[in-house]
């Protein structure tokens, strides 16, 4: 017999030539994009800070993020946000997280295949629960609780809310997770409310992105993540934004930083968004 000359089929290149977003990975621009943050001003009159609320399924890194977000703006830990595991969510309340910056992030119960009721969700984001409401994962707060802010005012309502999904486990979010987001999205969209998808773990879904966090905007699998979210959830491609959160790294490090601020950076402009329209509403 011959011996055959065919060579291999070459892998797959798993990068793009050019990124399919552009960034600057450097210091300055985490300077740039921190000063960009904290000079920022609420573009409604009587708004006090832009309200930022979070949610997604147990362990999908709300929490993380918060904790990275917390990292970057204080230099340390200092009210770290417990994170969940195991498929069972720390965060029990509607909890605020204030920063030296003119925005706050609230936190919520992650949500798990138990739960049946998206009513607690879509009410936090409407300013109709107050802090400190502990999530009940059968009963939904009634209009009779003292938890129950019955006339929100545009300090209460959210001004962004965001969907925090993890690339590494995307393509196995269980159906009643994906029910309950989809029920939140629409309910919410009545209300103008823009939606954002922080897609974390992307360095533990991509290697190319493990290995390098720059790698991030040429990773063809990172982009088929972001597509595929934004087919899930009914959120454009250009409102969802990936991030590697703070875990096992406790020292600064820009590139997670630059990551992490130009995902905050792009909620905080469509919450801005928001607020400049109700304004010219209030005024018109």
């Amino acid at each position: 017999m011959g011996i055959s000359n065919s060579n291999p089929e070459p892998k797959p290149n798993p990068e793009f030539d050019r990124p399919w977003r552009e960034t600057i990975w450097s210091k300055e621009e985490k300077e740039r994009l921190m000063n960009e943050i904290r000079t920022l001003t609420p573009r409604y009159k009587e708004v006090k800070k832009i309200k930022i609320m979070m949610t997604g399924q147990v362990a999908a890194g709300k929490s993380s993020y918060i904790n990275t977000v917390d990292f970057m703006f204080q230099g340390q830990f200092l009210s770290p946000a417990l994170c969940g595991e195991g498929g069972h969510s720390f965060t029990k309340k509607l909890k605020p997280y204030h920063f030296k910056a003119p925005f706050v992030i609230y936190d919520t119960m992650g949500i798990d295949i138990n739960m049946k009721s998206s009513d607690d969700y879509i009410n936090a984001v409407k300013g109709h629960i107050k802090d400190e409401y502990v999530f009940n994962p059968v009963s939904p707060l009634n209009a009779d609780s003292p938890y129950f802010n019955k006339n929100p005012t545009v300090n209460d309502v959210a001004h962004c809310l965001v969907y925090v999904v993890p690339a590494d486990q995307q393509s196995i979010m269980k159906d009643p997770v994906l029910k309950l987001l989809k029920e939140i999205r629409e309910k919410v969209s009545d209300n103008d409310i823009p939606q954002v998808v922080l897609l974390t773990k992307v360095d533990k879904a991509c290697p190319l992105v493990g290995n390098d966090l720059q790698k991030v905007y040429v990773s063809k699998y990172i982009k088929e993540q972001i597509e595929m979210a934004s087919q899930i959830l009914g959120i454009p491609v250009n409102c969802i934004v990936p991030v590697k959160n703070y875990s096992e790294k406790i020292s600064p490090n820009d590139e997670i930083d630059v990551l992490a601020l130009t995902a905050l950076l792009q909620i905080l402009r469509f919450a801005n968004g928001y607020l400049q329209n109700l304004d010219q509403k209030q005024h018109n």
